[in-house]
């Protein structure tokens, strides 16, 4: 019988390696303990490293690199400092090896922490940076346009399945469903191949996840602190009324939003677009003042969608200067970062509507050339294009008219043709450009169309704009029916403003005034100080449909309410302004010289009987070497449109023109 030998250098050199093994995990150990112990030291309130921990991550790798706590320390330090889709890549890697190593060593606590509420109170410190580390990575890939990692990831994770999920996976998988509804398969293989169906996905995964809090909920509540079962609970409710928000399901979306106003957990910022929406303007502002007063540790990632709010409603309230100084002041403050571009439009549009031109010109321009990155906001590539490109349109328009503006006889100088033509042809091609992606945007019936969507980024001013040169029989039709028939009550007479002005558009004149004299006769403001630009637009639309129909009885009316309401609009208006003149000191030897000047703008001066008009006061005086105009305009009654200011001048020519503009609230 074969007998086999005993190797007893082999046994020897097994031996030795298990010994190594053995010595080696001990090693290790104490490694990680020490690498444990720096860490409890450097938390911050956040559970996050502090600033300067960069250090401290590369020690950790060093010390250890098997360990999974220095490469979530660079994943986090990374990502805590990333500004840009460059920053967020940096931030991927770390974050992913972080990942694979706490899978590989920590599957005991993963798998069972919610065996017993022993085992919770064990594991769950270890959990609790798994759950970071995947938040972290799914934010990286979600902020440089992937979404197709972020469900790949999420998966993932609930491959684990958790039975309490404190991160929340269907919740994100959902919001990254309605952030990319308008894509295809084609694009992402997750997606299905129309915005409908990618919104009712959205809410298969909201309602599965509410579902299995639900059931889960006795079990969960014995081993976890209640409030944050409770907590789960909230968050889902807090995606369902966005989406329920965006579907226009206004009474869906309010139950949801009545579940949360109890708790800390409210959405100050969506109920205020919510409020927007649905045509509660001044609650809207209030909230919106409110979530950019609360500032949370992870803002500085994220778009203010706050702050871009709140410039359109200072629009829509007359107060342009307003928005335009709050923003130039927040923008120096925040510097550039996520949101920036955003900031730009937004201030691009309060500047064009101060009569800033060129300006607002600059700031789309910086807009149209910086690459933003869309955090926090379900706002996209296709929003931040479009947005830019209706401003810049207007801003084309604008310059135009201010060209008529400011001289009456324009039309003889072949210089100012030439420009006008310019204009003209520049105003064509960025139409073009706003039809292209109208024609391959399919949620544009839902955005655009339907005014005060959830997911526009242009005011209901703005979106005239665009329509009003193309399809007016198509959207005549269809904004009759939603005069009638929008489930947004207070919101049915911007669609009614709408059908008239595009019916003046046309060249019905009859039947616009029919329609704006139903809106005029029936509608009450009722929007407050927030409804001063739709009261301006029905004003200078049943101005010039009572000028163009012959029927000249209300006209004038008509055009000093537009005024009244917003001047700062009359200008850019194929109105032409009137108003009474009255000067003192005209002997001021440039008194004449301006004068003269001031009657070549594009604006009637009548006679002192005339009633109903507006009367401008000019004062002149001298002052040193400088001579002084002191202006105001007011009603008959003595009501003041434009309260008194004076500047100085050496210029008459100059001053003629900042003085034309300052007769309507304009600074120049």
């Amino acid at each position: 019988m074969y007998r086999r030998k005993f190797n007893i250098g082999l046994f020897l050199a097994f031996l030795s390696l298990v010994v190594a093994a053995q010595s080696e995990a001990q090693v290790n150990s104490i490694k990680r303990y020490e690498i444990d112990l720096k860490r409890e030291e450097m938390r911050s309130p956040f559970g996050l490293p502090p600033n300067e921990t960069m250090l401290r991550a590369r020690e950790f790798i060093r010390k250890d690199p098997s360990y999974y706590v220095g490469y979530m320390f660079e994943g986090f330090y990374r990502y805590d400092r990333a500004g840009d889709a460059e920053g967020y890549r940096l931030a991927i890697s770390p974050l992913k090896k972080a990942m694979d190593l706490f899978e590989k060593d920590y599957t005991v606590a993963i798998r069972d922490i919610y065996s017993s509420e022993r085992a919770y109170m064990e594991y769950r410190p270890r959990i609790q940076d798994y759950i970071y580390i995947v938040e972290k990575l799914k934010e990286c890939y979600s902020n440089i346009e992937r979404p197709d990692s972020v469900i790949k990831l999420l998966n993932r994770y609930k491959s684990w399945d958790f039975q309490h999920d404190e991160l929340g996976a269907d919740n994100y998988i959902a919001w990254t469903y309605h952030r990319n509804r308008f894509y295809t398969s084609d694009k992402f293989d997750f997606l299905y191949n129309s915005v409908n169906e990618n919104e009712m996905a959205a809410l298969h995964f909201l309602k599965r996840n509410l579902d299995n809090i639900n059931k889960n909920s006795v079990v969960n509540e014995t081993i976890v602190d209640p409030m944050y079962v409770l907590a789960s609970r909230m968050s889902v409710y807090h995606y369902l009324s966005i989406i329920y928000s965006y579907l226009h399901k206004p009474d869906s979306a309010a139950m949801y939003f009545d579940h949360m106003k109890p708790f800390n957990i409210f959405p100050h910022n969506n109920y205020a677009i919510f409020c927007f929406v649905n045509g509660a303007f001044a609650e809207a502002y209030s909230y919106f003042r409110y979530s950019n007063r609360v500032r949370y540790y992870s803002e500085k990632h994220h778009l203010r969608e706050s702050i871009y709010y709140m410039s359109i409603l200072d629009v829509m309230r007359a107060m342009p200067q307003k928005s335009s100084i709050d923003l130039s002041e927040y923008i120096a403050e925040t510097g550039v970062r996520p949101g920036w571009g955003w900031y730009n439009i937004a201030l691009g549009r309060a500047l064009l509507y101060n009569g800033q031109l060129d300006s607002s010109l600059i700031c789309i321009n910086k807009a149209a050339k910086f690459n933003d990155v869309h955090i926090g906001t379900t706002w996209g590539e296709s929003h931040y294009a479009f947005s830019h490109a209706i401003l810049k349109l207007m801003n084309l328009q604008r310059q135009e008219s201010a060209l008529r503006f400011e001289d009456k006889y324009y039309w003889l100088s072949p210089s100012k043709l030439r420009t006008v033509a310019r204009l003209r042809l520049e105003q064509y091609l960025v139409q073009m450009i706003i039809f292209t992606q109208l024609s391959a945007n399919p949620e544009r019936g839902d955005i655009y169309y339907r005014l005060f969507a959830s997911e526009a980024t242009i005011s209901f001013d703005e979106i005239f704009y665009m329509i009003r040169d193309y399809g007016r029989r198509f959207f005549i039709r269809e904004f009759e029916k939603c005069a009638e028939t929008d489930e947004r009550k207070p919101i049915r007479k911007y669609f009614k403003l709408f059908q008239g002005k595009l019916q003046l558009e046309k060249g019905d004149a009859g039947s616009a005034l029919k329609t704006l004299g139903e809106l005029y006769d029936t509608e009450s403001p009722g929007d407050g100080d927030f409804g001063k630009l739709y009261q301006a637009r029905l004003y200078e639309a049943l101005a010039l449909a009572n000028e163009t129909s012959g029927t000249k009885s209300n006209f004038e009316k008509f055009r000093t309410q537009f005024y009244k309401t917003y001047p700062q609009l009359v200008p850019f208006s194929r109105l032409k302004m009137k108003f009474k003149l009255k000067t003192e000191n005209e002997n001021v030897k440039s008194a004449e010289k301006l004068l003269s000047e001031l009657k070549l703008f594009n604006i009637d001066f009548a006679k002192d009987n005339e009633q109903g008009i507006p009367t401008v006061r000019l004062k002149f005086d001298k002052q040193g070497d400088r001579d002084e105009v002191e202006y105001s305009v007011e009603t008959d009654w003595g009501t003041e449109i434009v309260e008194p200011a004076s500047f100085k001048y050496s210029d008459p020519e100059k001053a003629a023109k900042k003085l034309a503009y300052a007769l309507f609230n304009l600074k120049q």
